[in-house]
């Protein structure tokens, strides 16, 4: 009779983990296919928070089509993805903002990931990104693009970051000039 209640109690502690909980005792390299397993059956907040909790651990890639399908699908409630502070920021966006990009190598010069601080934009194309190829440093640039609120799908500042993501074809299309400012 113990050991029935015991598994009893086991149970309801189980079911009361939360799912962003959940994914986060997920290990990083499998967390995008706990994400596709579970997000149908998820609440809409649950959708958002577990999606951005995703993204600020999500460092093997950004599949930029997997995100933008994610990022831009009809659930309500996207601000849960959203500390408090984040949210005020992205709600006080009412107008076209200008934001930066870096880059080491060209071809990543399109993007998804963007901020409005261009020491930051300068850190991840002349110090951070450069690292990772032999070459970067010779390509390395910032691009700069006006984007309307509507292209912006969230607002984060993981780490101090101040990381827009924004609508890829937005970006595609904005792109007003390249900026070459020297490391």
């Amino acid at each position: 009779m113990v050991r029935s209640i015991q598994s009893i109690e086991t149970q309801s502690i189980e079911t009361q983990i939360r799912p962003s909980d959940q994914m986060r005792s997920t290990p990083p390299t499998r967390r995008k296919v706990w994400f596709e397993d579970h997000a149908a059956a998820l609440s809409d907040r649950d959708y958002w928070s577990c999606l951005a909790t995703l993204w600020v651990t999500d460092y093997l890639a950004h599949d930029r089509t997997w995100w933008h399908d994610h990022l831009w699908c009809n659930r309500p409630h996207r601000s849960a993805a959203m500390t408090p502070a984040e949210r005020a920021v992205y709600a006080s966006i009412n107008e076209p903002i200008t934001l930066y990009r870096g880059y080491a190598l060209r071809k990543y010069a399109i993007g998804i990931s963007w901020t409005d601080d261009l020491s930051v934009a300068e850190f991840f194309a002349y110090q951070f990104l450069s690292h990772s190829s032999p070459h970067a440093s010779e390509s390395a640039g910032i691009v700069t693009c006006e984007f309307d609120p509507h292209e912006i799908a969230l607002f984060k500042n993981e780490n101090g970051e101040r990381e827009f993501i924004v609508s890829e074809p937005a970006a595609l299309f904005h792109i007003a000039d390249q900026i070459t400012v020297a490391p």
